[in-house]
This record gives C-alpha cells, structure tokens and sequence, in this order.
C-alpha cells in the first residue's frame, strides 16, 4: 500500500501513467473542451413521471424539523442549543470543529429565525437549521485556515457563495469543520471517527461528516475534487452528494483544482441533501464554471421531487471492478444493498465497465490534472514551503515540475473516459459500486489507505458525472459502509430516486 511519506513515489506513479497512455484517436481533445451541451442533450428517463412510493422521512432529518417547528414543536432556539449540547459533550474527543461561532452569537441568530416565524416569514425548509461549514469555505468573520499553517489567521471578508445562499435561506451556521490540509487527502487525522475514536473519519470533509454523523449540525457544507465528500460520508455512515460539475457555485472556495472542484452536501438522508441542494443551485457570475440552467433548457429543479418514488424497472450496473480488493465485510453490506435494490424491482446487471485500467488511469491521470491546477494556485504562497505538512508539500513540488505536454495528455484522457461512460450509461439508469473498498482505518494506519479509500470515487469528479454515497449496513464490527450510485450528468434526480428508495428498506444509522 502507499502512504502519506511516499507522496513524491506515489506523484511519479502517476506521471508514467500518464506518459504511457495513448490517446485513442490522434484528434483526441483535453477534457475541458467538451461541450456542456452534449451532456443537456442526453435523453435522461422522466423521474417525476415515476409513481410515488411510501415517504419514509429520517427522524431528525431536515424535513421532520422544519414540519415540527411549522407545527410549533420545536424552534429554531431548541434545535441550536441541541447542536450546542453535542457540540459540548463530544468536540473534545472527536474534534469535528476547526472554528465555533458563540453560542451566544448563534442563539441570538436562532431567537431572531424564531421571531420571523412568528411573524409569517419562513424562508425556506432550512429556516433555523444548524449547517457546518468545511474549513476551505469562506464564512465572513469566521477564520479560513484550509487545515494548514499556510493560511493561519486569514479573515475572509466575505461569505461564499454557497454560504450567502444558506444564510438567505435562514441557515444558522455553527463554525468551521476541519479537513485535509488545504483539502489535499482523503484522511482527517487530527479527527476521529463517532462509530470509533481509534479510527480516521476520513476526508477531506471529515470534520463536517462528524458533525452530522453526531447531531452537532443537521447538514455540513463540503467540497469535492477527487473524493473528499463520499470517502468520509461513507465512513462515517450518513449520506454525501457530489452533484453534476456546474450546478453549484464554488465561489469563495479555497481551489484545489478549479476544473475538478465540487461543492458536495452532507445530511443524514437523500431528502436532507435535497433540501438542501434547491438552496444552493443555480448560476453564479462570481464562477466562470457555474451553469445557467434556464440558458440551457432546464429550469431550476426542486430535487425533493425525485424522491420517495417507485424504482421498478430501472436499470442499474454493479461494477465488478469496483469490487477489487473490497474486503470481506464491506462487500458483505454493500452487496446487502444491491440486495435492497433488486427487492425493489430494480434491475441489477453486472458490467466490467469502468476497468480495472480506467480505475487506475482516473486515479493517476486525475491525480495529474488536479496537483498541476492546485501547484498553479499554490504560486500565490510563494515564501510558505516550510509551513506546509511534508506529504503535501512533496506533492505541490512534484506537480511543479510537471510539463504542458503531460497536463494536456492527462486531459485527453479524461474526455476520452467521459465519452466512454456517457455512451455507457445509454445502457443503465444508474451505476453502483461500494463507495469505499475498506471500512474507516485505524488513525496509525490511515495513511496506507489512501488510494483503496478512494479509488471507487475519483472516476466521478474527474469527469464531473453526479454521484452520491448512501449508507449500506454495518459491519459485525459496527463500522459503517456506504454504497456509491453514479448517473450521466444532470440525471442527478436519478441517483436522489434510487437512493432514496435503498433508504426506505434500510435502518437509520446513528453513532
């Protein structure tokens, strides 16, 4: 296995992939230079015209809040102080936060929420619900410091745009979650997992995956470049959406890799990152990336309307090669789940697509592409070297070095495999895979996981396709896993759908 103290080994792995790729066709273009619009144009099945099953809604998910405190049963001031009370109780020994708001602060925020109900005014579902924030998510008056000593002490001025919509949707923002140095890894080691303090809550959105996991926060705001929002949903056993590269505005979001970042959403069910996704999507004109959707022919979506529908009859790939090295137990409740599916009248096929190659190129090739675009970002901190950890700064130093000529062929690739899965996904709704090989490792071993932690998940943000990681069952050990559901892009309604059916057969999961 490679580790953490292998970063220039591993970063050079990577590149004799990528020079020994050969582009399928000499007039093969870079990844970026796909058109936007051949994705809208893709026949995609009409989920709405599914007929409705049983809505089966989690206890304490976003919805059953925001009907109770419309009923008068709850307030926006009880379900701040319950945040506060499990933030009081176990940030000590989890250490999910980087950064807390007062409680003070946020119980004069939650009095004033109340105060406009009463007064007739709810601005949406998430009207008083507490949302943490990942640590490379600017939150005015709140510290960015992206988990390293590089950005210590930086005071944002103003909020991202994800975190101004939250807040117009009446969000009561807790703090700043920890991650991955500048959301480099898979692993957030100075945290630890609420199903098991000895084990790593994987990353780079651990801390958010905590603090939903926990009840510290109902939903946590994440990014996503490579895996950082499923890798830790899964092991932390709530659920993480990646959603279609696009449609949502990564403005005020420290980069990673400006064509490979996500903003990602976790929640403890389908229908809390719903809610929360009808908040955040839209066009932004503070990022070139983010999509008008009315320009493209699609009005803004309400993503609850996936949900809660009858799945017989879709057609799902089980992706044998995502199976490779999956240990015993983890392919046990995984497979629980395909199980789950095929009770639910979905129609589950075996495909050897991707590869057990397309696996590994993703991973090598998109290694390329997302450490040269962080390098180029990184020149902003020209004088910072020692302040870095080591493993990240061999890895911003071995992408440095890289050539146009190998950045460029790593993008040939990355349209060639885009082109491949959207003429796939003809043949299927949906693919399924576990969303990670293992179960969450062990803090002293964490770092010989990195790439079996996320190997299942990079394929997606590297060609932007939507995917969202739903837990599966636990493991006799009481570790939990999590099952990874991939469409074609903007079919994000289909993985909301089939997700949320696995949920209404399975158990609610709480540490």
């Amino acid at each position: 296995m490679e580790t953490q103290a292998d970063a220039r080994a591993s970063f050079r792995k990577a590149l004799a992939d990528t020079r020994g790729y050969e582009p399928d066709s000499l007039a093969r273009r870079p990844g970026f230079i796909t058109s936007v619009e051949r994705f809208i144009k893709k026949p995609r099945r009409d989920i709405r015209s599914l007929p409705r099953s049983i809505k089966k809604s989690r206890p304490q998910g976003v919805a059953e809040v925001s009907r109770r405190m419309a009923e008068g049963s709850t307030s926006a001031v009880e379900q701040t102080r319950l945040a506060l009370e499990v933030i009081e109780s176990r940030q000590a020994e989890l250490n999910a936060f980087a950064h807390l708001a007062s409680p003070k602060e946020l119980l004069d925020q939650a009095e004033a929420l109340d105060r406009e109900r009463e007064a007739g005014r709810i601005r949406s579902p998430l009207h008083g619900v507490p949302v943490s924030i990942k640590d490379v998510i600017h939150v005015r008056g709140m510290p960015t410091a992206s988990g390293s000593r590089v950005m210590e002490g930086y005071m944002p001025q103003d909020d991202a745009t994800a975190v101004r919509k939250l807040r117009e949707a009446g969000a009561i923002i807790t703090g700043k979650t920890h991650t991955h140095e500048f959301a480099l890894g898979v692993t957030t080691s100075q945290s630890r997992n609420p199903w098991d303090i000895t084990r790593d809550p994987g990353g780079s959105s651990g801390g958010s995956a905590i603090s939903v996991a926990t009840g510290m926060s109902l939903l946590g705001l994440g990014t996503d470049t490579r895996a950082s929002i499923r890798v830790p949903a899964s092991l932390c056993g709530i659920v993480g959406y990646k959603p279609t590269f696009g449609l949502v505005s990564t403005d005020g979001v420290v980069t990673l890799s400006w064509s490979m970042d996500h903003v990602g959403l976790q929640g403890r069910s389908c229908e809390d990152v719903a809610i929360m996704m009808n908040v955040l999507q839209g066009l932004d004109p503070r990022d070139p990336a983010s999509l008008d959707l009315d320009l493209l022919g699609l009005a803004d979506d309400d993503y609850t309307e996936y949900l809660f529908r009858d799945v017989t009859g879709l057609r799902v790939g089980l992706v044998v090669d995502a199976l490779e090295d999956t240990d015993a137990e983890t392919l046990q409740a995984f497979n629980s789940s395909v199980d789950a599916l095929r009770s639910l009248g979905v129609e589950v096929t075996e495909t050897g697509t991707p590869s057990a190659d397309d696996f590994r190129l993703a991973t090598s090739l998109g290694l390329i592409v997302s450490r040269v675009e962080a390098a180029a970002f990184h020149t902003s901190f020209p004088d910072a070297g020692p302040l870095y950890t080591r493993p990240v700064f061999e890895q911003l130093d071995e992408a440095a070095q890289v050539t146009g000529v190998d950045y460029i062929n790593a993008q040939r690739f990355r349209g060639e495999f885009q082109e491949r899965m959207l003429a796939h996904l003809d043949g299927f709704d949906a693919l399924i895979m576990p969303t990670t090989r293992v179960t969450a490792p062990k803090l002293e071993e964490s770092d010989q996981y990195l790439i079996i932690l996320s190997q299942n998940c990079i394929p997606w943000s590297f060609i932007g396709f939507p995917v969202l990681s739903v837990p599966s069952g636990l493991t006799s050990s009481g570790l939990p896993v999590g099952a990874q559901l991939v469409a074609s892009p903007f079919n994000d309604g289909m993985i909301l759908a089939l997700a949320s059916a696995l949920e209404s057969v399975t158990e609610d999961l709480r540490p």
